[in-house]
């Protein structure tokens, strides 16, 4: 187990870009096909996917605690279902079938937990999410979120801020909703004792 003195630590976007290139080669062990471009950036808030692209916020600042859990989400669930879809030969498999994100996502939150990287702060940040659309969709401003999140959820002030901004961005941005789901969905998938596997033939 990490000593706690290290359980604070923070890496760089550096260092997290060489942890993605290192999971990169594990799975190209397996199949050399796998080759996603992984670039760190100045355009982009934070760490995402698009299409066979890992791009990483030049800026970024994470604990170290938390790399594993989501370089499972993102690589192990977004771009590999990327790539094996694209191996299916119809096109549709790479970018998406209908209403496939909820368990893409569920997929993810599910990999994280695999590597024991779903903390109760993660599942609050992802739950904070879910509220503040809710109160958006029903109506309520920035600032009456921000105050929500803080004063009837007890989230702590820098968390509870940055979803109210991911909730506002681009007038309304309600994706956040789709990650509890879910990952409820996938454990009563688990729990009815189905395969996971077929999820990864592609975005399905």
């Amino acid at each position: 187990p990490r000593s706690r003195k290290h359980s604070g630590e923070t890496v760089g976007a550096l260092e997290v870009a060489e942890a993605a290139q290192s999971l990169v080669v594990q799975y190209q062990a397996v199949d050399k096909r796998f080759d996603p471009k992984i670039e760190v950036r100045d355009d982009v808030a934070s760490l995402l996917v698009s299409g066979r692209k890992l791009m990483i916020a030049c800026g970024t600042s994470m604990l170290r605690t938390r790399v594993a859990a989501l370089l499972a989400h993102e690589i192990s669930v977004h771009l590999l279902t990327h790539f094996n879809g694209g191996a299916q030969g119809l096109t549709v498999f790479r970018t998406g079938l209908a209403n496939y994100e909820g368990l893409q996502e569920g997929l993810g939150v599910f990999a994280e937990w695999a590597v024991g990287g779903l903390s109760p702060s993660r599942m609050q940040l992802l739950a904070g999410r879910v509220v503040g659309v809710d109160a958006m969709l029903d109506g309520a401003e920035f600032v009456e979120v921000y105050q929500d999140l803080v004063g009837r959820h007890g989230l702590r002030r820098k968390p509870a801020f940055d979803i109210a901004t991911r909730v506002f961005r681009s007038g309304g941005f309600a994706k956040g909703l789709i990650y509890l789901k879910g990952f409820q969905d996938v454990i009563g998938l688990v729990a009815a004792g189905a395969s996971l596997a077929p999820f990864w033939i592609g975005k399905v």
